[in-house]
């Protein structure tokens, strides 16, 4: 149980560093727009019901895993997405918010999985299904659902409504709900042919 229990939280660390770096290296690419602009300084948003709001939400989500090794990192990828405000520190022009948006979440998800394994389905989901998460709080809140959702290919942020929040999270369970089936179904097909 001890082996398990630390190669769990070593997937968790490694997985949750990675999707944090992929956020602020992403955010890069908003200086090459040509809608960039001053950036707000990021520490003014940073605190504990920001936190704690975006990991919950993201722990929600991630409960459809019926994995605490993939509830964990689902929150935590809900939260770690923010990585991307940090570009403002260099007090350079850029495009606010960068990793807010689904072509930052098809790049986690290959990332990831090309490198903690390719047919971690739930890797995936976990990284989308946060993002999701972190846009449904960030929607909640009132905070500004405002995002760069189709960023490189429509870089003007679209507005949600505070009570479309409920849609994101939604999508999120969804995708957590069917990859777990998918994922299931297929370690049910695998014991099955070993005990034949």
């Amino acid at each position: 149980m001890y082996q398990s229990l630390k190669k769990d939280t070593g997937f968790v660390i490694k997985t949750a560093i990675l999707f944090c770096a992929l956020s602020a290296a992403f955010s890069f690419v908003g200086m090459l727009l040509p809608e960039k602009g001053p950036l707000q300084n990021p520490s003014g948003g940073l605190n504990m019901h920001e936190i704690s709001g975006h990991i919950l939400w993201g722990l929600v989500a991630g409960a459809a895993f019926l994995s605490l090794r993939y509830v964990i990192i689902t929150g935590l990828f809900a939260v770690l997405i923010d990585s991307d405000h940090l570009i403002a520190l260099l007090h350079v022009d850029a495009l606010s918010r960068m990793s807010h948006s689904l072509a930052f979440g098809a790049i986690a998800v290959v990332v990831l999985m090309a490198l903690f394994g390719r047919k971690d389905y739930r890797l995936g989901a976990a990284a989308f299904a946060g993002i999701l998460s972190h846009l449904s709080f960030d929607t909640f809140a009132g905070n500004d659902g405002k995002f760069p959702l189709f960023t490189p290919l429509y870089n003007r942020p679209i507005i949600f409504p505070n009570q479309d929040w409920i849609y994101f999270e939604v999508a999120a369970v969804v995708i957590v709900g069917i990859v777990t089936i998918l994922a299931r179904r297929k370690e049910m097909q695998v014991q099955n042919t070993i005990t034949k």
